[in-house]
């Protein structure tokens, strides 16, 4: 569920050409009924861009994610300090969980538990 207007969504920073190894996230996402955004950025470090992708969003959540690992970000907390991260190793199950907990906060419904 991209959003390609510019309603409230959930920005993804894609940090090269990354975003089909983090698709179980997205349909996390998807799964929670949240829209997301994707921007592609040619380079940059994974916290600082989740971080900025969360001050870029209405909806105050941002993602970042290179070929190695995943951040999901919220803009009320200290750049050093992500939500989520996500290591390529883990598995599926453990993707959609964090796809899922990263649209959470803007439901305003507490986590699910975490299980890699």
């Amino acid at each position: 569920m991209e959003s390609k207007e510019r309603a409230p969504a959930i920005v993804v920073m894609e940090i090269g050409n990354c975003i089909t190894i983090w698709d179980e996230v997205l349909l996390g996402i998807e799964e929670e009924g949240i829209p997301f955004r994707i921007q592609h950025i040619p380079s940059g470090e994974v916290i600082d861009s989740a971080w900025l992708a969360a001050r870029q969003s209405p909806l105050l959540v941002g993602i970042a994610c290179d070929q190695e690992k995943l951040i999901v970000h919220y803009k009320n907390l200290p750049a050093s300090a992500p939500l989520f991260t996500l290591m390529y190793q883990q598995d599926n199950h453990a993707r959609r969980s964090i796809g899922s907990n990263a649209a959470r906060p803007v439901k305003g419904i507490p986590f699910r538990e975490l299980h890699s």
